[in-house]
């Protein structure tokens, strides 16, 4: 991150009667709401042991990991640093070879010489949040006098306020709105980019069970990775240098050894990515029958097709298997998503809300004035644009994305735009223009398989002409469709067969010869991705929404801030939607005893399930033989209870993505597991929080602890860690 590169005006706001466990609360702001609540349920910390500007604080030790991309915390004087497995599972893939396969065996470095270094690792820490509210309303005032707010103007408001304040601090700055407006505060963030992986299990621990067990309970992951940050010699944020040192970190996180239970005080504080609870019952009604059906459709089609190649071949299998992992955790939600919807007929809950807020609206005359028919347009706007939103979606989960040799494609039609832009008539692999293609369509093929991707391009065009009307074709596609009499394969092959895009090192040996804009948009793949435009997409949902005189984004804003100005009203306290900004929330380890008709699941898993599991002809539910000699022996060290081994636990705590990695604190603060997943029957926890199913699952320290000593041997790395009972 670089100071004012952020400016997330984009946070909505979630009104709720404020549930015991519900919320992901701000920092800065919870003792004023829900610190009270926090001390009945246990809590032994106060407000400024927990956010505190002046003093080390346990906010101090939570960071952001690549900009939110996942959260960890600092576990050691020596800058150590703990978070999830499949946070770290890039960096271990990046860094695995066939020879040195870390994601399949591991990797332990047991002195800060083997330590590696990631390339482009960020670790960020929070320092301070600022209320700026005031200021940045009398900004946004002034700009719209002056006519000059425009599209923009959040973003002009946003670097106005940072640029006022950057020059007095040493921070980063990041400008965030809250509640559609209705507060502005400025994040000071300093940012480390020397990180080095110290140890991470195989993947056969870090993530067993695999997508079967994906959103699921029980589990039995050891979800957990370690690195390091580094500083210049004064502490400092700075470019990798075998002269750097790890920090001595503001605020160490002590680890407890004593074990969760039933009713124990459970905290996660972390950067959760996004929610969505602020949605119209219409949005969600978009969400559950046109978006999330053809996710869970085309995605798991792509799963099929590359879980068969990596089968097939162990090389393919590390080639894709980062990319298999990130696909099938969405692939996995939206269904799982779906289903929850369905449960908890939030679609019906949220339009009886509706009916309530209508009748708020029109017992005031200046709400009339301001809010009108909302609903109503709403209902209009969404019924419209239905089948184009379905077509728009079906265009982003088959077209470009799914392949390399497509995005390649995309990429040399980009360029052919600059060619014209700077009136260069040809160019060559030498030239500057082509060196940044040649850059970006190296790091798209880095993983990449030919046969691997042409089978999924094939399946993804099919779905694409099975499903998209013509209109949205282009003609190039549709001669290639109607000249094939709709062999897709057939066409598709061809076309592959014939481009440069195929492989990396045939574009860049086609280049080798000067070649004319005409030229590039004549190879067989370029014209074939050049024929379906995005555009097309988008002017016709523009088109559908003129004619109804329904913009629907404007008119989902106008909703939160109706429904927040009503829950204010009544004075109900509310939090804001997650928007990767730090975040509190409380809750107690605790069993599901609500997942399904009959069924309930107890709070906490043991080692016994890596063996009840096991199948050595499943990739997922692998045990190799030093863990079955382990757990055989039952040598749990002093990291057992009562003659078991524990695993995994569930929580109460309201989390989203962005959370994967927090630490778990229990009353005094001391870490008891990391977060690493929901359960299934949360997964509609982007547009509502239940109360009685929601789960938080996390790894128990202790397990985390064990592996580290018992099965890795890397117990050096414990002693730099305060153990606490």
């Amino acid at each position: 991150m670089k100071k004012g590169i952020f400016y997330l005006f984009l946070a909505a706001l979630l009104p709720v009667t404020a549930a015991a466990d519900e919320g992901m609360w701000m920092v800065n702001t919870f003792q004023n709401v829900i610190y009270p609540q926090m001390k009945k349920a246990g809590i032994k910390l106060k407000p400024g042991e927990i956010y505190n500007e002046e003093s080390p604080a346990i906010c101090n030790a939570v960071v952001a990991i690549d900009g939110g991309m996942g959260t960890g915390s600092i576990i050691s004087d020596n800058g150590l640093l703990i978070t999830n497995h499949h946070v770290a599972y890039g960096d271990i893939h990046a860094l695995s070879t066939p020879e040195k396969n870390y994601l399949e065996n591991g990797f332990w470095a047991l002195s800060q010489d083997e330590e590696l270094p990631i390339k482009e690792k960020t670790v960020t820490f929070l320092r301070k949040i600022v209320d700026v509210t005031d200021e940045a309303i009398a900004i946004r005032d002034s700009l719209i006098k002056a006519n000059a707010y425009g599209v923009f103007g959040s973003r002009k408001m946003g670097r106005i306020l940072t640029k006022r304040y950057e020059k007095d601090t040493p921070f980063e700055i990041a400008c965030t709105s809250m509640w559609r407006g209705e507060k502005y505060f400025l994040f000071f963030y300093e940012t480390y980019n020397d990180i080095r992986l110290v140890g991470a299990p195989p993947e056969k621990i870090g993530a067993f069970g695999g997508e079967f067990d994906n959103w699921g309970w029980p589990q039995h992951k050891g979800d957990f990775a370690l690195y390091r940050v580094y500083g210049d010699r004064e502490g400092r944020p700075a470019a990798y240098s075998k002269e750097n040192v790890p920090i001595s970190p503001r605020k160490v996180l002590r680890v407890a050894t004593g074990g969760v239970h039933d009713g124990d005080y459970a905290m996660v504080i972390g950067y959760p990515g996004r929610t969505n609870r602020y949605l119209s019952s219409y949005a969600i009604d978009e969400k559950e029958h046109v978006t999330n059906p053809i996710i869970i459709n085309v995605r798991h089609n792509r799963l099929d097709i590359m879980k068969k190649h990596m089968e097939a071949d162990p090389k393919v299998r590390l080639l894709y298997s980062d990319k298999y992992f990130s696909l099938s955790n969405y692939a996995d939600y939206a269904k799982w998503e779906n289903i929850c919807l369905r449960r908890y007929d939030i679609v019906r809950m949220r339009a009886n809300e509706e009916r309530e807020l209508m009748a708020w609206i029109q017992a005031d005359a200046a709400r009339q004035a301001r809010y009108g028919d909302l609903c109503a347009e709403l209902e209009k706007g969404y019924a419209a644009r239905r089948e184009a939103l379905r077509a728009k979606c079906y265009y982003q989960e088959t077209w470009l994305r799914p392949s390399e040799t497509m995005m390649m494609a995309n990429r040399l039609a980009s360029m052919t735009k600059n060619m014209a832009r700077l009136s260069i008539p040809a160019v060559k692999n030498d030239n500057k223009v082509f060196s940044n293609i040649r850059a970006s369509v190296k790091r798209i093929t880095k993983n990449y398989d030919a046969a691997t991707d042409l089978d999924v391009m094939i399946r993804m065009i099919r779905i694409y002409t099975d499903s998209v009307p013509r209109q949205y074709w282009g003609e190039h596609l549709t001669r290639l469709y109607d000249g094939s009499n709709g062999d897709v394969d057939a066409f598709v092959t061809e076309a592959f067969n014939k481009s440069c895009c195929k492989d990396f090192n045939q574009m860049v040996d086609w280049f080798e010869t000067p070649r004319t804009a005409e030229e590039i948009m004549a190879d067989p793949m370029v014209a074939l991705v050049n024929s379906v435009q995005s555009r097309r997409f988008m002017k016709q949902i523009e088109s559908i929404e003129k004619r109804c005189c329904v913009e629907i984004d404007a008119k989902e804003k106008l909703y939160a801030e109706a429904l927040y100005a009503m829950k204010e009203a009544r004075g109900i306290p509310q939090y804001p939607d997650a928007n990767s900004t730090m975040r509190l929330t409380y809750g107690t380890v605790g069993p599901l005893l609500t997942a399904r008709d009959a069924i309930q699941y107890a709070s906490r898993s043991t080692i016994a399930g890596y063996m009840e599991k096991y199948d050595p002809e499943v990739f997922e539910y692998r045990v190799d033989k030093k863990m079955r000699t382990l757990i055989e022996n039952q040598e749990w060290g002093r990291w057992g209870e009562a003659g078991k081994l524990y695993v995994n636990f569930l929580t109460d705590n309201d989390i989203t993505g962005g959370n994967s990695g927090s630490p778990v604190l229990n009353a005094r603060g001391d870490v008891i597991g990391l977060a690493f997943d929901g359960n299934r029957e949360s997964m509609s926890g982007d547009v509502y929080y239940h109360p009685t199913n929601f789960k938080t699952v996390c790894v128990d320290i202790r397990f985390v602890l064990w592996i580290i000593d018992k099965y890795a041997g890397a117990g050096k790395l414990i002693n730099e860690m305060q153990l606490v009972e």
